[in-house]
C-alpha cells in the first residue's frame, strides 16, 4: 500500500513592504514557494499598534471577526519582492508553521507550530508580560546576532535574507552633488538625535523618491545603525555615513566578519576614505545575495525540520 506524504505549510505574518522587515518576510515566503512549499503571506495592517491582546489581534487582523469583511490593505505586490500569495483569510491546521516577526504579541492565530523571527531586538524583554508575548514551545531565530535574545535563542540560530532591487536602487547621477539627506527610522528614540537636521529626511518617501534624493545629495547620514538603506545610499552615489552612538565604533555594529563595504561609521577621515575606496567590494557583496539567500532558506528549513518534525504528522516530508 502506497503511503502518501505531504509537506508542511507556511503562513508568514507581515505588514506591506514599506520597510526592511516586511521585505525579508516576503522574500522568505517567495523563496519557500519557489522550493515547492505552500507558503502564504498573512497580511497585517500598518495602523495596528503593538502589542495587542489575542482578542484584539483577532478583531483587527481577521475578517470573520469584523463582520466577514476583510480589511482594506495595500497591494503587497507593489513592494520590492513580487510573487507571493497574499491572504486575509488565514487557515492554520496541525501541519502549518506560522512565522511571526518579533513585534507580534502572543499567538493570535492559535498555531501549534510557531517561529519567532527576531528582525529587531526583543521589545518585550524585561516587561511584566514578557512570558505571555511568546510561547514556551516557539522556535526562535534571529536575523542578526545583534538582535538575538540569548535566553530565548541560546544557540544563536540565525537566518539572514538580503534583498536588493537593482531595478530601483541605482545610481543615475555621476555629476554634481550637494547637500545631505537623513535616515532616522529605528534611530527615532536615540538620546543624541537632534531636534532638526539640515536636509531631507527620506523615511516616509516612496522608494523611487528616496533614490531620487540620494542621487542628488553628496552625503547621506543614517541614525538607524541597522538598515540596508545605508547601503542603498552608497549604491546611489552618496557618501554614506552611519551616525554612531556616543562611545561606539564600527565594530560595535557588525557581526563576525561583516565589513559594511561602502559605508562609513562616523565621519572620521579614515571611515570616509574606507567608504569611498570599497565601492567595488560593495558591488561584489550585492552580487552574492542570491547564493547566500539560498543557503539561508535551507538553514531555515533545517531548523524547522529539527524542531517540529516530531510534533507534526508522521507523513510530513521536507
Amino acid at each position: 500500500m502506497e503511503i502518501k506524504t505531504k509537506r508542511p505549510k507556511f503562513l508568514i505574518a507581515s505588514p506591506p513592504q514599506f520597510w526592511g522587515g516586511p521585505v525579508v518576510l516576503h522574500l522568505l515566503c517567495r523563496m519557500l514557494s519557489d522550493l515547492g512549499y505552500d507558503a502564504k503571506i498573512f497580511m497585517l495592517r500598518t495602523d495596528v499598534r503593538y502589542p495587542l491582546s489575542r482578542q484584539e489581534c483577532l478583531r483587527q487582523y481577521l475578517p470573520f471577526m469584523n463582520g466577514g469583511k476583510a480589511p482594506e490593505l495595500p497591494n503587497s505586490q507593489e513592494g520590492s519582492v513580487k510573487g507571493c500569495v497574499i491572504t486575509n483569510w488565514p487557515y492554520v491546521d496541525d501541519d502549518t508553521i506560522v512565522v511571526y516577526p518579533e513585534v507580534i504579541f502572543g499567538n493570535p492565530l492559535a498555531a501549534k507550530h510557531v517561529v519567532r523571527w527576531f528582525l529587531n531586538v526583543n521589545r518585550f524583554k524585561g516587561e511584566i508580560y514578557a512570558s505571555q508575548a511568546y510561547g514556551k514551545d516557539d522556535l526562535f531565530i534571529c536575523y542578526h546576532q545583534k538582535f538575538n535574545d540569548s535566553i530565548l535563542n541560546p544557540s544563536g540560530r540565525q537566518v539572514r535574507l538580503l534583498h536588493f532591487n537593482h531595478d530601483v536602487y541605482k545610481r543615475t547621477n555621476y555629476g554634481h552633488r550637494e547637500g545631505s539627506c537623513f535616515i532616522i527610522r529605528k534611530g527615532q528614540n536615540r538620546a543624541d538625535l537632534p531636534s532638526s537636521v539640515p536636509g531631507i529626511i527620506i523615511d516616509d518617501l516612496s522608494e523611487e523618491e528616496k533614490v531620487e534624493v540620494m542621487n542628488k545629495c553628496k552625503y547621506c547620514y543614517s541614525y538607524d545603525t541597522q538598515t540596508l538603506y545605508a547601503t542603498v545610499a552608497a549604491v546611489c552615489g552618496c557618501i554614506s555615513i552611519v551616525v554612531t552612538e556616543p562611545g561606539k565604533r564600527r565594530e560595535d555594529y557588525l557581526d563576525g566578519d561583516e565589513k559594511a563595504w561602502g559605508v562609513a561609521y562616523g565621519d572620521s577621515p579614515e571611515e570616509i576614505e574606507f567608504a569611498c575606496r570599497t565601492q567595488k567590494e560593495l558591488n561584489e557583496w550585492l552580487d552574492s545575495f542570491k547564493a547566500s539567500n539560498q543557503e539561508n532558506v535551507q538553514k531555515f528549513l533545517d531548523y524547522c525540520k529539527e524542531y517540529f518534525q516530531g510534533r507534526m504528522s508522521t507523513d510530513i516530508i521536507w
